[in-house]
């Protein structure tokens, strides 16, 4: 069961990852695109559970809210970074934030990896260190871009964690429905503001934005539901390494086939690396 819901959330989070990084490409610089991107993106993920919403308690809103806040600053800080360079090394980087809800699940709730584990997720950890490159595909900003994703996903992971293990009678779906209509109201917000305080803007027109917007989000929506769920019955140890290597290989996969980026001989040693990882998280 495990390995099963390591092997969802990472392919649910690379299918969103090309719906993202399809409009990241072609938008470039149109930051308020990327904002309408991430509202549309949102609110369809909320209209998936939106019949939960009536079931949701005060702390499923407070627990909401704080995932919200976290999740809009790693979507818009993520595919900006998708948009400046190499799609697999952001969704490889981004994933490395994994490192803190282990720290969490570890210190809060008694999840101690065995010696074997702990040999798993160095190894891990290696693998991303390998996956960056020196690129000169990749544009101004783009390294402090993937840390910033690193950190504000990193955070996202472990409001997810908590929320799992400490509200163990809340509803998932509704916790899901209203982080991300929380999440599209502060989009709006965002995109509000930019319209009438930025002046004018490049945008990317919208009718090819919105089908890439809503299946993302059906992406996200079903990648949380199965995530959370995952942190309340899976030992942190094993999923969320687990969960990274299998989203960094098919994600290396997606950024070969679809957006034709060849991996460097560092990433395929960080591939082999990722395999050996979880064959050692068995034990």
């Amino acid at each position: 069961m495990k390995y099963l819901l390591a092997l969802l959330t990472s392919t649910l989070s690379v299918a969103k990852v090309t719906c993202q990084g399809s409009v990241a490409k072609k938008s470039g610089s149109a930051l308020k695109s990327k904002i309408f991107f991430s509202m549309l993106m949102f609110f369809s993920a909320a209209l998936l559970f939106c019949p939960y919403l009536d079931k949701a308690s005060a702390a499923v809103w407070v627990y909401a809210s704080f995932y919200a806040l976290c999740n809009v600053g790693f979507q818009i800080i993520y595919i900006s970074a998708l948009s400046r360079g190499n799609v697999s090394v952001a969704v490889m980087f981004a994933n490395f934030g994994m490192v803190i809800p282990i720290a969490v699940s570890f210190l809060m709730f008694g999840d101690v990896p065995s010696p074997m584990r702990t040999i798993g997720i160095l190894l891990t950890c290696l693998s991303f260190v390998f996956t960056l490159k020196q690129g000169a595909e990749s544009k101004r900003g783009y390294r402090l871009l993937i840390i910033l994703a690193l950190l504000s996903n990193a955070c996202s992971l472990s409001v997810q964690k908590l929320f799992g293990k400490a509200c163990v009678n809340e509803n998932i779906f509704s916790f899901v429905s209203a982080s991300y209509l929380i999440s599209a109201v502060l989009c709006a917000l965002i995109y509000l503001a930019m319209t009438f305080f930025g002046g004018k803007q490049e945008c990317y027109p919208a009718k090819k934005v919105i089908p890439a917007a809503i299946g993302a989000g059906v992406s996200l929506g079903l990648y949380l539901v199965i995530n959370t769920y995952a942190g309340r019955v899976s030992d942190g140890s094993f999923h969320y390494p687990a969960h990274s290597v299998c989203a960094m290989l098919l994600s290396a996969l997606l950024g070969f086939l679809v957006f034709h980026e060849k991996p460097t001989r560092r990433q395929m040693v960080a591939y082999i690396l990722g395999v050996v990882s979880i064959m050692l998280m068995n034990f």
